[in-house]
């Protein structure tokens, strides 16, 4: 039975799934010829050149088709190129047409018919840019690379990881082909991560996933649909200008959803004209307001609509519409007043506008009953609050309403709120939903812990609930501005928390937490006071603390709203637009200060920043306004693993009380971190359970226990998947004073991860993922853990390597685990100046694997690896007697283990044959005539029926000798 690998359990399948949908394989000689023989060439050109002119007959001709490529490739390779080059795939590039003395917009894909495009895939690409490299896939239409795939095999640890890295490693060495590449695909034969080129975080890789989330074969299916590609292409990547920054993103599964029921309501489901989309805070809802805008916007069934997109502030007013600009969406407005959106509904206006909700009050009733106007609403169940949904709704009694929101009303004076408005409860309460937990399954988001600070610095559970919670209650308070106006009122609560003595306590608190236990880590904080003169007080005190510490004024930042009534405090810290789009950016950035940004409206809800880790929250809250500002904390980021909370009023003594919610709806996603601390201590637990399986008191003998234990792979997985998580653990709660008690024993377990992370190659080949910071930082500062790896023996592979082995006295399988790792480090040392070492090493792999899986014994094993390690011996000695060059050498030892007769004479022939066909790696056609002469060569000398595993082998080594060179 033939083993795992990548090429045949995963790149085969992909290749075969593919074809079986329609798409071309093209193998990769053909691709060169259409690439007109030349490793620089990203298009296929006589397919290119064919359907430019079959699309755009009368446009693109024979005389101009050149200089329309031309004009392509000239694109910048970089994301302004690639958003360059989406523009010209969805059509929106034009010519100059002679005859007609005009600019005339030009096809690259036809998206009314499907089957006037090409769809090609292309196995091994090379391609020659900064160096030379190879791609898994690539997917071509009409002769264009759109997307890229890379696989990896299952049997490494996070193979998504690995390709993900490789795609990244592409942009870097091969831009001149990824800029025009839109997405990229990483599959592993179980499952299918995919996210757009170019914007390589981790809150853009996504988890493809269907209703039978581990079928491989509908998963491919299914994203690789042609008609499912086009619709990526056409609508589902999406380029924001953020702070002035230009981002990249590609729709999720559950914006795809959501987008085609939305679409379905308005074409299909006449009898039904509103719907609910509850997405969770971190979801990415604006994007999927866009691209329903724009699909309902073009659907010729709705006859030139008109679409709203209403938002409830002033910035995200601003902010959608440049979106929607950048996005290349036609015909948008901004409704600048009142009067001027009147005015716009009344003209019968056609396009899109944004609009705030304000902006209709006092609306006339019925100033259009149109029933083809759509109107998307942001963050929806803030409409609820007063009289502006009833006025929007007056004004357009026959539109479509969509609301969007991450917490909907269900409860409270408002009764179901939200559902009701927009939905059809009790059956269909909302059109998609996509929960907290959900979105924690899918790495969208990360999940919260909150935690509480000592009783004497909250407010008074009476005055709050006097003050805050009942008020909200009654009046029905769903947004920020809201809750605001109720602060205003509250003297008792505003008192309490700007008390002197108090802000300057909690000041100087927040600046040590923030330098133990979040920046180690390499992340930000924000504070949020209770109203901007709680900003200004903060940030006054926390200037105090930096200066003790030396750090500089700018280590904490003020943003919130100026006023012409403001005192001196607050005018201080006044910040102009162009100085906060510095601050916004900065702030983003691991590298540059502010590290801890101090607002109580501003950026509180509509700012993404996934560097952002703690929350010091010290402003009363409640429910969608709690769930909106903790949401800026939930954002992936490099090695964050949660968010963390510290609730300096209280809200959460009675967390239900603070969100009334349904539990299911919050799920898992927010929880208390004595939660954490609780899971720390039963994996602890855990892992002395496995370690009293070993002898570790026996310090002489200790390391040799450990690896006598872990030599069975079960037990190495078991040890290595709880250690992940424990540490993972240890990182958010580090250094809190509750893990004194358990640092030994988790000290214990760095030290054997690291020993096994060492002393099997397999696991050092696995790529396991690195230490975090904190545990890194830990393994630094410990002698004892610093030099566990120097502690673990290695043999000198020599002429002596069985004496050696034979007079050791430790266990056979623990001699097995040395020398495999002995013989691994000595390849890999070597193998650039030893290629043939290549041919030993599959061989120490496969005794491996036969021990593994129980077809030979330990002693059989360490027989044979001994023999193996003897004969590296021999050879170098052999070598070195020759007078070969390396090159003629390694030939020499292929061509004597395959007995070929007279070796020596043979192997110089075949070394100049190779030299004469040196570029056979890059191309095809050179390797299959380097093929043909190394047969004719070896035909006589060699047993027909190893000719071909020959030849392989030898092409093998030649592909090192060349890593080899390249390296030096």
């Amino acid at each position: 039975m033939s083993l795992i690998s990548e090429k045949r359990d995963v790149q085969n399948r992909v290749v075969d799934y593919l074809r079986s949908i329609g798409w071309e394989l093209s193998p990769s000689d053909d691709a060169f010829k259409l690439r007109s023989h030349d490793l620089k060439e990203p298009f296929l050109i006589p397919i290119v050149k064919e359907k430019l002119k079959q699309l755009n007959k009368g446009i693109i001709t024979d005389i101009n088709v050149d200089d329309v490529i031309r004009r392509i490739k000239l694109l910048p390779a970089n994301l302004r190129g690639n958003e360059e080059f989406l523009n010209y795939v969805r059509n929106r590039n034009t010519v100059y047409v002679e005859k007609e003395r005009r600019e005339r917009n030009i096809k690259l894909i036809d998206y009314e018919n499907l089957e006037n495009n090409h769809f090609a895939i292309v196995e091994h690409l090379w391609f020659e840019d900064r160096d030379r490299r190879q791609a898994d896939i690539i997917l071509f239409i009409n002769g264009f690379p759109v997307g890229i795939i890379e696989n990896k095999s299952p049997t490494i640890e996070e193979p998504e990881e690995a390709a993900f890295g490789q795609i990244k490693l592409y942009t870097d060495r091969i831009p001149e082909l990824l800029k025009y590449t839109q997405f990229y695909v990483t599959c592993d034969g179980l499952r299918l991560y995919y996210g757009p080129t170019w914007n390589y975080e981790t809150k853009t890789f996504y988890r493809w996933k269907t209703e039978n989330k581990f079928n491989f074969e509908k998963l491919t299916k299914t994203f690789f649909d042609k008609k499912e590609v086009l619709r990526t292409l056409e609508d589902y990547v999406v380029f924001l200008t953020i702070d002035d920054e230009v981002h990249k993103y590609i729709l999720v599964p559950h914006q795809r959803r959501a987008v085609k029921k939305l679409v379905i309501r308005v074409l299909l489901e006449k009898e039904k004209n509103k719907a609910l989309i509850w997405h969770f805070q971190g979801a990415y809802k604006t994007l999927t307001m866009m691209v329903v805008a724009q699909e309902l916007r073009e659907a010729e069934e709705l006859e030139n609509p008109t679409i709203l997109v209403v938002v409830d502030r002033i910035e995200l007013e601003d902010q959608m519409h440049k979106n929607l600009q950048a996005f290349g969406y036609p015909n948008v407005i901004i409704a600048e007043s009142k009067e001027h959106l009147r005015e716009l509904l009344a003209s019968d206006y056609r396009g899109l506008i944004v609009t705030l909700i304000h902006k209709f009050h006092g609306m006339p009733k019925h100033i259009n009953k149109r029933n083809n106007i759509i109107v998307l609403i942001d963050e929806a169940h803030r409409s609820q609050e007063g009289d502006l949904g009833i006025y929007m709704r007056s004004a357009l009694p026959n539109a479509y309403y969509f609301g969007f929101t991450g917490t909907p009303i269900d409860r409270g004076k408002i009764g179901r709120g939200t559902f009701i408005t927009f939905g059809y409860p009790p059956e269909e309460p909302y059109l998609d939903l996509y929960s907290m937990d959900e979105s924690i399954e899918d790495k969208t988001t990360v999940p919260l812990y909150y935690t509480l600070t000592k009783t004497e610095l909250h407010v008074d559970k009476d005055t709050l609930e006097e003050e805050f919670f009942k008020v909200v209650e009654e009046e029905g308070i769903a947004s920020i501005e809201g809750v605001n106006k109720i602060i205003e009122k509250a003297e008792k609560t505003k008192s309490v928390l700007k008390a002197d003595t108090r802000i300057d306590t909690i000041a100087k608190e927040i600046l040590e937490h923030y330098l133990k236990f979040v920046e180690p880590s390499g992340f930000k904080a924000f504070i949020v006071a209770v109203d901007r003169e709680g900003c200004a007080l903060y940030k006054e005190a926390i200037n105090k603390y930096l200066k003790e510490k030396n750090l500089p004024e700018d280590y904490a930042k003020v943003v919130y709203t100026r006023d012409h009534k403001d005192n001196d405090l607050l005018r201080k810290y006044w910040i102009y637009e162009d100085e906060e789009k510095i601050i916004r950016r900065a702030f983003k950035s691991p590298d540059e200060l502010p590290k801890i940004l101090i607002v109580t409206e501003k950026l509180l809800t509509g700012y993404d920043a996934p560097i952002l880790y703690t929350m010091y929250l010290d402003k009363p809250l409640k429910d969608h306004t709690l769930l909106q500002a903790i949401a800026r904390v939930n954002r992936p980021y490099e090695g964050k693993t949660c968010g963390l909370i510290i609730d300096y009023i209280g809200l959460f003594n009675n967390i239900q009380r603070a969100l009334t919610f349904d539990e299911k709806d919050i799920g898992k996603g927010l929880q208390n971190i004595d939660t954490l601390k609780q899971r720390f201590k039963e994996l602890i637990d855990q892992g002395n359970k496995i370690l009293t399986n070993i002898n570790i008191q026996d310090e002489q003998n200790r390391l040799t226990n450990i690896q006598n234990y872990f030599f069975e792979e079960e037990k190495r997985n078991e040890f290595i998947k709880l250690y992940k998580e424990t540490e993972t653990k240890y990182e958010i709660l580090s250094p809190d004073e509750f893990l004194r008690d358990y640092m030994k024993d988790y000290k214990l377990l760095v030290q054997i991860h690291e020993v096994i992370r060492n002393a099997f190659p397999e696991e050092e080949r696995r790529k396991l993922r690195e230490v975090l910071k904190k545990t890194e930082h830990l393994i630094r500062g410990e002698v004892e853990l610093r030099n566990i790896v120097d502690s673990l023996p290695i043999y000198e592979i020599n002429k002596d390597i069985a004496h050696l082995v034979k007079a050791d006295k430790i266990p056979e399988r623990v001699k097995i685990i040395n020398l495999h790792r002995s013989l691994a480090t000595h390849i890999k040392r070597s193998i650039t100046k030893q290629p043939y070492l290549l041919s030993i090493s599959e061989e120490i792999e496969k005794i491996i694997t036969q021990l593994k899986e129980r077809q030979i014994s330990v002693e059989n094993a360490l027989q044979e690896l001994t023999k193996l390690a003897e004969q590296i011996a021999a050879s170098e000695e052999e070598q070195a007697r020759s007078g070969l060059s390396k090159e003629e050498f390694s030939i020499f030892w292929i061509l004597r283990s395959h007995e070929v007769s007279k070796p020596e004479t043979v192997a110089g022939k075949i070394y100049k044959e190779i030299e004469e066909h040196k570029e056979w790696p890059y191309n095809e056609k050179i390797e299959r005539s380097l093929r043909r002469n190394l047969y004719k060569l070896l035909l006589k000398a060699t047993p027909k029926n190893q000719l071909v595993e020959l030849v392989n082998n030898l092409l093998k080594m030649h592909k090192i000798l060349i890593e080899g060179r390249r390296r030096t």
